[in-house]
């Protein structure tokens, strides 16, 4: 009787990780490095980790049956990194909690390419769909970031017209030292900085809040329609050539409002000190023409979309002065796809009254059918530039 023979069993070998097509050894650590600092990992310890899978074959990430492993020593790695190895030591560690590698030693501790030992990047290989979408969120703060800057910025410019104006007209009342005490708390631009999004997300609703406090008491002072208003935009434009001429202040006096709003040392003077006087002329010149569009007439030269932006404006200061649009500009970058150094570069090259008409241009040009632009942020830098020339 025949008996048939068992067939062999095929044990199924596991796949290993590779990186998906088009992304290389130099840009998977290029992905880890951006994020790096989400997962805990610090400088030192992703040296560290650039220096052992420098250390791999390139092809090994991408095919052939062995996973990318590094197999140099914790003495090795110190040499070439000029530390010592307990400190490698301790960066292996950290890029095992992180699960950026796996640690496959002989009961030593030593690591050999004989025997499949050593340091192995399979698990970070596994995870760079996760580190995609980390690295698109970490850009996306940033840029949020970036954006609440500029508003902030945006802010004090304003705040600093109003509050000159206010102490030119009415003198240091309470009202008026309430607004600039509050000020002067603020913190520098460098401190923004450092601050995590939700504490500049906080802060910029603060200062918002305090310029729009400062606007509708300037507005009720005037107590006139808002297209006749003069645009604060700017600290330097005034009717005039006049600027405050002071010496800097003790931020702890008060009763001395005139020279609290400088930010630099000014030279002695009086209040009609004629310096610099063709650049306040054409400050002056280009905030008048922004001035005679009014309102009204901008605001129907928006798109759609940015007249939502400014109808929220409108909302929170009861009605819309050219600051609104300012904000409600930069508001509307990130929906372009306009990175907010765009903004800044063009706030660097014209001012901010300038700049915001060339983000409602550009907008406009967008939501134009007729009219087919590529690149929303290369047709903002392009105008900016040549209006840069032109001025």
């Amino acid at each position: 009787m025949h008996v048939p023979q068992a067939l062999p069993v095929r044990r199924c070998e596991a796949v290993k990780p590779t990186l998906p097509r088009g992304m290389e050894r130099d840009g998977f650590v290029a992905l880890v490095d951006a994020v790096a600092s989400s997962l805990g990992i610090g400088a030192a310890a992703m040296m560290t980790f650039r220096t052992m899978i420098a250390a791999t074959r390139p092809s090994a990430f991408k095919r052939g049956p062995d996973e990318p492993c590094c197999y140099l020593s914790q003495n090795e790695i110190a040499h070439k990194r000029g530390v010592t190895a307990c400190r490698i030591r301790e960066h292996e560690a950290a890029l095992v909690r992180a699960g950026l590698i796996e640690k496959r030693t002989m009961a030593n501790g030593a690591r050999s390419g004989f025997s499949g030992c050593g340091v192995f990047f399979g698990v970070a290989i596994k995870r760079v769909d996760e580190f995609l979408s980390l690295r698109d969120e970490i850009e996306a703060d940033r840029r949020a970031h970036a954006r609440l800057r500029g508003q902030r910025s945006s802010h004090k410019r304003h705040l600093k017209g109003i509050l000159c104006e206010l102490i030119e007209c009415q003198g240091q009342t309470a009202a008026v030292e309430r607004i600039y005490q509050t000020f002067v708390e603020w913190p520098s631009g460098q401190a923004l900085h450092r601050m995590s999004l939700e504490e500049l997300q906080n802060h910029e609703a603060e200062a918002e809040a305090l310029t729009i406090s400062a606007s509708q008491l300037l507005h009720e002072m005037h107590d006139r329609p808002l297209e006749n208003e003069r645009s604060h935009i700017q600290d330097t434009t005034q009717d005039s050539n006049q600027v405050i001429c002071n010496d800097p202040v003790d931020t702890r006096s008060v009763g001395k409002p005139t020279r609290m709003i400088t930010d630099k040392p000014q030279p002695d003077g009086s209040v009609h000190c004629m310096e610099k006087q063709d650049e306040a002329a054409s400050e002056a010149h280009k905030s008048k023409f922004i001035q005679n569009l009014g309102s009204d007439r901008l605001y129907g030269l928006c798109s759609e979309e940015m007249k939502m932006w400014l109808d929220i404006e409108r909302q929170k200061r009861g009605r819309l002065d050219f600051h609104s649009f300012v904000i409600a500009g930069q508001k509307r970058l990130p929906e372009l796809g306009i990175h907010p150094s765009a903004w800044e570069e063009a706030v660097g090259l014209l001012d901010e009254d300038a700049a915001m008409l060339c983000v409602l241009i550009t907008d406009a040009k967008v939501a134009d059918p007729e009219v087919t632009i590529l690149s929303a942020g290369a047709y903002l830098r392009g105008m900016v530039r040549l209006s840069g020339l032109v001025l």
